[in-house]
């Protein structure tokens, strides 16, 4: 009875977690084929009457959307490019060398990623508007190292541990010089490594809405995410558009996580166990 109890508890616990979870996804995917009217109809229905794609065509076509999924993809993906290398090369540094203040150089790396970004807003903004670089996409690859970098580094560095530095020594004896071993011999085995990062990394600078709306928010250089909130003004919502766009930018991530989903725990789960 004492077993029954407890597991009936601990499905229980589950099933709230998963309705608490899955719940909102389930009525975004419903709304985004109802008719605006619809979709702000009381009381409201969970299932359309009448089922439309117009809110996905509207969406995929309006011009200054399409240019800003197209922003939000070169931001993405050069975020993550240029986080993953420098996080490489951090995460290797700290892996195999010893140098004096190692521990707690890695400390305050660590201790930047606690910082809330908002924090750092204000301070950006001017720096960026300084150098010219506000409004720009640059600006954004730039600054979304701040939420990337140390994570990265941490999980990086922690990878490059496991992995046997006899390898890399039997390389040095058969003649490669250091950068030699680390292309030929640490890179090639670090792959899975850099896969994590580069998911990581990627997932972050999708989702970020804070730093853009308020770094780069003009319409050249505006992002999905922030682009879909002009659908919010102060006396309107139209829940058709918006649940269409969040549905498109929920896709990518998704696609990522499922796809690599084995993977990505087994590198967290290094990372917790040999941090």
């Amino acid at each position: 009875m004492k077993i029954f109890f407890e597991k009936s508890l601990i499905y229980s616990v589950i099933a709230v977690y998963l309705f608490i979870t899955v719940a909102p996804l389930v009525w975004v995917l419903s709304t985004s084929f109802k008719p605006n009217q619809e979709a702000i109809s009381f009381p409201p229905k969970f299932l359309p009457n009448h089922p439309t794609l117009e809110n996905y065509l509207f969406v995929m076509t309006d011009s200054k959307l399409v240019l800003s999924l197209v922003n939000s993809l070169t931001v993405s993906v050069g975020s993550t490019v240029l986080s993953v290398t420098v996080s490489a090369l951090g995460g290797y540094a700290f892996a195999r060398y010893d140098f004096k203040g190692k521990n707690l150089m890695m400390s305050t790396i660590l201790a930047l990623f606690m910082i809330p970004v908002v924090i750092n807003i204000i301070p950006l903004y001017i720096m960026l508007n300084n150098v010219g670089l506000l409004n720009s996409l640059v600006a954004l690859v730039l600054t979304f190292q701040i939420l990337i970098i140390p994570l990265n580094i941490f999980l990086l560095k922690n990878y490059f541990e496991s992995l046997p530095k006899e390898l890399e020594e039997a390389a040095l004896i058969d003649g490669c010089s250091k950068i030699g071993a680390l292309i030929r011999v640490t890179i090639p085995m670090s792959l899975p490594g850099f896969l994590i990062a580069a998911i990581l990394s990627f997932r972050f600078s999708w989702n970020e809405f804070v730093l853009p709306v308020v770094l780069s928010n003009k319409p050249d250089s505006m992002i999905f995410q922030v682009a879909l909130y002009q659908f919010i003004s102060l006396y309107r919502i139209d829940w058709g558009y918006l649940t269409a766009g969040i549905n498109i930018a929920i896709i990518p991530v998704v696609v990522l996580m499922l796809i690599f989903q084995k993977k990505m725990i087994r590198g967290l789960t290094l990372g917790a166990v040999r941090g």
